[in-house]
C-alpha cells in the first residue's frame, strides 16, 4: 500500500495575484465597514449627549469592542488566506500541468487534496490528457506506417518528374 500523502500544501500563499486581490479587498471592505461603525456610533452618542461628549463617550463606551476586532483580525486573515489557498493552489497546479501539456511533456492524472475545490475540473483535465495522448500514439503510428509505405514503394512517376524540374 502506498504512503498516505498529507492533506496540506507547504505554504497557505500558493498563488500571490489572486490571493493578494482577494485579501486586500476583504480587508478594505473591513476597513470601510470599521470606519462606517465608528461614525454610526459616533452619531448615535451626539444624539444621546450632545456633540461635545460624544467622542470621548464613543470610545469609553466602544473602544474594547473596536480592539477586539483589530486584534482578531490577523485571524481573520490568516483564515481567509487558508482559505483561497482551496481554489488558487489547485488552479497553480492545473496551469503548471497545462503547461507541461502543451510543451509536450509526459502529464501524470491530476489529483487535488480532498478540501480543494474544483475537483471535476481535475476529472475533465485528466479526461483531455488522455484523449490527447490517444490521438498523439494514433498520429505516430498513421506517421510510421506512411514512413514505411514511402521508404517500400517505388517513387511515382509524377513526384519523379517534379524533383528533376
Amino acid at each position: 500500500m502506498p504512503p498516505k500523502k498529507r492533506d496540506s500544501r507547504k505554504k497557505h500563499f500558493t498563488d500571490r495575484a489572486v490571493q493578494g486581490a482577494l485579501l486586500l479587498h476583504v480587508a478594505g471592505n473591513w476597513l470601510v465597514f470599521l470606519f462606517a461603525v465608528a461614525v454610526f456610533l459616533l452619531f448615535i452618542e451626539m444624539l444621546n449627549g450632545g456633540p461635545r461628549d460624544a467622542w470621548q463617550a464613543m470610545l469609553r463606551r466602544h473602544a474594547p469592542s473596536m480592539w477586539a476586532v483589530l486584534v482578531l483580525a490577523p485571524v481573520f486573515i490568516y483564515d481567509l488566506v487558508k482559505h483561497t489557498n482551496r481554489f488558487a493552489g489547485p488552479m497553480v497546479r492545473l496551469r503548471r500541468e497545462m503547461r507541461k501539456l502543451a510543451d509536450g511533456c509526459e502529464v501524470a492524472p491530476l489529483h487535488f487534496r480532498d478540501r480543494d475545490y474544483w475537483k471535476d475540473l481535475a476529472t475533465d483535465f485528466n479526461r483531455v490528457v488522455e484523449r490527447v495522448q490517444t490521438l498523439n500514439t494514433a498520429a505516430c503510428q498513421g506517421q510510421a506506417a506512411v514512413d514505411r509505405r514511402s521508404h517500400d514503394d517505388p517513387p511515382d512517376r509524377k513526384s519523379t518528374e517534379l524533383a528533376r524540374s
